[in-house]
């Protein structure tokens, strides 16, 4: 954008720029390590617009979550000639679809997932088809720097597990995206001193990386910009004692099979990534914006490392595979694990690989201690983790630049068609479709086509007539009335599956629950506890009609109700169907066809 001369941009992030960051782009230096990534971006994007005579560009970073209302709402939005997504979380993207919508104003949406990417052009005046129109399968592609830092949902942790089993297991450690390496970082040094200028000794010292840990100030860095890892000499160590990628067969040395030796630099290991780490990232102000801010495991827990009496969970009788470990169960699992690999006559895997019985153990205990410390739920259990770590796909740099180069391109077709509507040159009925003729959606390939194109343009999409974002489409939702409660409605299936920021809900014209900014929240609170078929206005049962309406985002839709008591899956092992035992708020469908009164079934005890 700044090449092409854009001059008043602003920008919206949320993140902080992180170690790993370094190598995969040219925008931040080490000594920008912990500032917004949105704050350095724009500065080294004001030193790329050309030069304008009698103009100054403009690019305004805001260090902040899109999807808050109070600041980042439809009249800001309004200000603007156009928008482009470069997000990584469906929650976000839906935001601004829904703004954007709104507020008439165009949007360039774009994602990728490996070698594959689309961007494509949402412009409602033009009718063309919004974000979510089309469903959307599961998100698998995972910037580094949320796994590394900033993790929101379980499968951001089952990632950082694996790559922990990397960097403990791994042929080469440097592959592992925890690695940290101390090298690349001192290569800055000359232009990490450069920021210490003009600096006392009290600020060099902190911004060199030294952080507070319980009053102590604790080093953190190799200095000039430098940042010394936290963990990674434990890690070293506690790989030379499992005799990774060395000859040494692993059964015949006994100080790598040392049992008190190895439950000692287990802790240690443990102890930096879980305490010292977390204690670090807080000292940066990582998590100042953050909702949650993420808690060190504590060292009573950490100290049942080295104590020989506690059996690991998959080693006790009772031990089921969809049970969930508590912090202490998850430390005796890795611990059990390393005596494992250390006491085995051949290696573990360098890879993981969720068919290796000890790789998944090691990976569900990683993750699910991430998870504690981040206050993510739900903890999974060993039968669910499997489910989610053989799914991912990595992230590509070279198809982000593509994707990106691609948004711009779209950008100045939607200026043009701006500027003629501007000028007087086009009707204004043909400057409404214009954008929608002049745009296109287009798909990055990893297979040439047959006349040898890795890009492949098509026209917009008509909107989806069923689409209930931007046609207002009645939903239909599944789940057991008489057991979900109006809270649960809310939090797992109207914030969380339908996107709404603060919703009002109708039953029968009656309102049962309202938000907003001149809304008591006292008033309907009596009602959250309530089960669905007992809320006000005869309840919610099967073949009622509720109204969700959202006037932050412009946004209402009828969803008709279907009660069900008994739920199946399809266990993923035997590939047979059995009871659903999970729990009642996992229960649910959204979809499907309108249901009638009559249809309901007479089950005992009577609905």
């Amino acid at each position: 954008l700044a090449l092409s001369g854009f001059r008043n941009v602003e920008i919206i992030d949320l993140d902080t720029i992180d170690v790993s960051n370094l190598n995969r782009q040219f925008l931040f230096r080490a000594r920008h390590v912990g500032m917004p990534k949105c704050v350095v971006a724009s500065e080294a994007a004001l030193g790329m617009v050309p030069p304008l005579d009698g103009t100054t560009a403009n690019y305004t970073p805001h260090h902040g979550n899109v999807c808050d209302n109070s600041q980042f709402n439809v009249p800001y939005l309004q200000r603007f000639n156009l928008v482009l997504n470069a997000l990584d979380n469906i929650t976000a993207r839906r935001r601004v679809n829904r703004l954007c919508l709104a507020s008439s104003i165009p949007l360039i949406e774009a994602g990728t997932a490996g070698y594959l990417g689309q961007v494509t052009v949402i412009d409602k005046p033009s009718g063309t088809e919004c974000y979510e129109c089309q469903a959307k399968a599961t998100q698998k592609v995972y910037p580094i720097c949320t796994i590394r830092s900033t993790p929101s949902a379980p499968v951001h942790c089952i990632v950082w597990g694996k790559e922990l089993y990397k960097l403990c297991f791994g042929g080469k450690v440097e592959e592992s995206m925890l690695f940290e390496d101390e090298e690349s970082l001192r290569a800055d040094r000359e232009s990490g001193e450069e920021g210490e200028s003009g600096k006392t000794d009290n600020e060099k010292s902190t911004a060199s990386g030294k952080y507070i840990d319980g009053g102590d100030a604790t080093t953190t860095t190799t200095g000039g910009g430098g940042e010394k890892s936290t963990y990674m000499d434990q890690i070293n160590n506690l790989r030379s004692l499992l005799r990774v990628n060395t000859d040494v067969p692993q059964s015949t040395d006994n100080n790598a099979t040392d049992e008190t030796n190895l439950r000692s630099a287990a802790e240690q290991a443990l102890t930096a990534l879980f305490v010292t780490e977390i204690n670090k990232q807080i000292g940066m102000d990582r998590y100042k914006t953050a909702d949650k801010v993420p808690t060190p495991l504590s060292s009573d827990d950490l100290q049942k490392c080295t104590d020989e009496s506690i059996t690991p969970p998959t080693e006790r009788a009772d031990y089921k595979p969809t049970q969930i470990w508590t912090p202490a169960d998850c430390l005796s699992e890795l611990t059990a694990c390393f005596i494992q690999a250390a006491g085995s006559s051949t290696p573990p895997l360098a890879e993981f690989d969720k068919d290796d019985e000890m790789a998944m153990r090691f990976v569900t205990a990683a993750s699910n201690l991430r998870s504690y410390v981040f206050q993510i739920d739900p903890i999974q259990s060993l039968y669910s983790a499997k489910g989610i770590a053989g799914n991912i796909i990595p992230a590509i740099a070279t198809t982000n630049a593509i994707v990106a180069g691609l948004q711009v391109l779209q950008a100045f077709h939607i200026l043009k068609c701006q500027m003629e509507k501007k000028n007087g040159d086009v009707s204004e009925e043909e400057a409404t479709r214009m954008i929608k003729k002049v745009c296109k959606y287009t798909y990055c390939l990893r297979d040439k086509t047959r006349k040898g194109y890795y890009l492949q343009p098509t026209t917009l999409p008509d909107p989806n007539p069923n689409c209930f974002v931007c046609r207002n489409a009645i939903i239909s939702l599944t789940m057991n009335t008489q057991e979900w409660t109006l809270d649960m409605l809310i939090s797992r299936v109207i914030k969380k599956e339908l996107g709404f920021s603060e919703p009002t809900i109708l039953v029968g014209g009656d309102i049962v629950y309202e938000e907003g900014e001149d809304i008591d929240p006292s008033e309907y609170a009596p009602n959250l506890s309530k089960k669905l078929v007992n809320l006000p206005a005869g309840g919610v049962a099967h073949g009622s009609v509720i109204r969700i309406e959202d006037f932050t985002q412009d946004l209402e839709v009828e969803a008709s109700v279907s009660h069900k008591e008994e739920w199946f899956i399809v266990d993923e092992e035997t590939k047979e169907s059995k009871v659903d035992d999970r729990e009642e708020g996992a229960k649910f469908e959204i979809g499907g066809k309108k249901p009638t009164v009559a249809a309901a079934p007479v089950a005992a005890g009577g609905r």
